[in-house]
């Protein structure tokens, strides 16, 4: 998207979706042909200096994540936040070597994705103390934010 700005005052004179649109414009409505001498001599008469932008939509880094959740593009967010880490790293921590807590994380993220959001229900099920599962849900939504939308019951 382009735009046709006066250079003092500001003013959009047009838009357009490529420069070439907005210049032929501009043109058509500025430039006069005369005959002075038995010459066809063009003028130009705008109103003032005029500049043509290039329009740009700027989202600060935290609207833009926002909207790729909203969107649903889980995956897309986690390759922004976390870049080229490893995500055993971000989701187990120091604990990436213990294939027991490892797989206990796995599923108490499988069940609240299944939409069990009660601790205790979820608790029972993998048989571990309900703390356990408030704080691995609590390392599990720092990498998953899909799991930050739901929030666990006590």
């Amino acid at each position: 998207m382009f735009r046709l700005i006066g250079n003092v005052s500001k003013k959009v004179y047009y838009e357009a979706e490529n420069a070439s649109d907005l210049n032929k414009w501009r043109l058509d409505n500025f430039v006069k042909g005369s005959q002075a001498d038995g010459h066809l001599v063009s003028q130009y008469d705008a109103p003032e200096a005029m500049v043509i932008v290039k329009v740009k939509t700027i989202k600060s880094k935290k609207e833009y994540l926002n909207d790729l959740l909203d969107e649903g593009k889980f995956e897309e967010y986690r390759k922004i936040t976390m870049g080229n880490s490893n995500r055993d790293i971000e989701v187990y921590g120091s604990g990436k070597d213990k294939p027991e807590l490892i797989n206990r994380r796995k599923k108490v993220g499988k069940l609240f994705r299944q939409g069990i959001t009660n601790t205790a229900e979820i608790a029972s099920r993998v048989q571990v103390a309900r703390s356990t599962v408030n704080f691995d849900l609590r390392a599990l939504r720092k990498t998953y934010p899909e799991l930050r939308q739901k929030r666990a019951r006590s």
